[in-house]
């Protein structure tokens, strides 16, 4: 198995795959938008495909990671609960709300206005796309206790959430407030754990298993278009869960396509923050240069967003100020 930096390589894979797909979604969801496309059937199916599955495989990976070192972090609560502060809530609390400012202040130029009761919120309320390191700390704090206080085993732990994520999926949906958004994906986080217990029955029968996932996944979410029933939407979540991670880890040479997801997956705090300013940022380019064509802006957006982050990232390697925004724990934890 290979490895990068103490970490196994495939689940950077993973992660650049999902960060491509947030990038994808975003440059679908402006396209859609700018142009006016919500009634036609390409473009929205395509954007509810991508949308579905990428948050989910973001959750499982760092489920992955934080099961794969458990007894470590159990043993040590008081570190555990720095880093996670260090490494979220310090982007969280900076990126906040600036964004918020940079939308308050360009609201002729922005889809989602704001106000300030969505700064005064901020707690309450994730702000914008700032949601997901926002409720990934809380859900990583959640496990912390279940697992050091009540000590079931993951299975009841891992069923009991389940049965948690359907009552919200099936009901309220994933609402945009932490009460929300914190149980739904509570199941998902912890779902990264079968890829550790589970991992003798789930490689040797590795093509087999990513076979049925890949099945369940195209099948379920064919009939959760047509019908819109969230248990077909639950199952197809699941299916694409599997298929992913099980491709990756038995796909994981260095390839140049697997170098270049290899990459992504390394940057995707800078990724996923940067490409909605960037994506706003070349659509105001493109109206003034009078580039109206749709496949332009559609790939602008997504090839545009991708490069531009990343070079934001190398910057910040040099350039600690910027590094410190996207990578607090490397300028505050000295190794």
């Amino acid at each position: 198995m290979q490895k990068l930096s103490s970490r196994e390589y495939w689940l950077d894979l993973v992660k650049g795959v999902a960060i491509i797909g947030v990038v994808l979604q975003h440059s679908l969801q402006r396209t859609i938008y700018y142009f006016d496309k919500g009634d036609t059937f390409f473009l929205p199916i395509t954007n509810d495909f991508v949308a579905s599955v990428n948050m989910q495989w973001f959750f499982v990976v760092s489920g992955y990671i934080y099961i794969a070192k458990r007894e470590k972090y159990l043993s040590d609560p008081k570190n555990f609960f720095k880093t996670r502060f260090i490494d979220l809530m310090i982007p969280y609390l900076i990126l906040g709300p600036v964004i918020w400012f940079g939308k308050f202040t360009l609201s002729a130029y922005v889809k989602n206005q704001v106000t300030f009761n969505d700064l005064m919120d901020m707690f309450v309320t994730p702000i914008a796309f700032m949601w997901f390191i926002y409720i990934l700390f809380f859900v990583e704090i959640i496990i912390f206790l279940i697992d050091k206080y009540i000590h079931w085993k993951y299975e009841y732990t891992l069923g009991l959430l389940f049965l948690v994520y359907i009552a919200f999926h099936l009901t309220t949906g994933r609402g945009k407030d932490v009460f929300h958004l914190t149980p739904y994906y509570l199941f998902w986080y912890y779902l990264g754990g079968i890829f550790v217990y589970y991992k003798d029955v789930l490689y040797k029968n590795n093509r087999l298993i990513m076979t049925i996932g890949g099945v369940i996944w195209i099948v379920c979410f064919i009939i959760h278009a047509l019908t819109k029933n969230g248990i077909f939407n639950i199952l197809f979540c699941l299916g694409s869960t599997i298929w992913v991670c099980l491709f990756f880890k038995e796909h994981c040479s260095d390839t140049k396509i697997n170098k270049l997801l290899n990459y992504l997956g390394n940057k995707t705090m800078y990724i996923y923050i940067l490409n909605p300013i960037i994506i706003n940022g070349l659509r105001q380019l493109l109206v003034k240069l009078d580039f109206t064509n749709i496949t332009v802006n559609f790939f602008t957006f997504l090839l545009g967003a991708l490069i531009i982050a990343c070079i934001i990232a190398e910057i910040g390697k040099r350039f600690p100020p910027v590094g410190f925004i996207f990578s607090p724990r490397r300028y505050i934890i000295k190794k």
